[in-house]
């Protein structure tokens, strides 16, 4: 099964954490990967958005489908 963009920026997001919570990187790399992180959430955040937006979308139209 494909990784979707969603997906593999999930899992970015999950080995960043891990990565932060360990004691394996030193000060200048963990703030690289900080600031990479929080660009990813950031995106993922709108992600997520657009997909309850469209979801919304989708439930509207069934339901004005559905009344007729």
């Amino acid at each position: 099964m494909a990784t979707g963009k969603f997906e593999s920026q999930m899992q970015r997001l999950e080995e960043i954490v891990k990565m932060l919570e360990g004691d394996e990187i030193g000060l200048d790399e963990a703030i690289k990967v900080y600031e990479e992180g929080l660009k990813i959430a950031k995106n993922l955040n709108k992600q997520l958005t657009a997909f309850e937006n469209k979801i919304e979308t989708i439930d509207a139209t069934k339901e004005e489908n559905d009344e007729f």
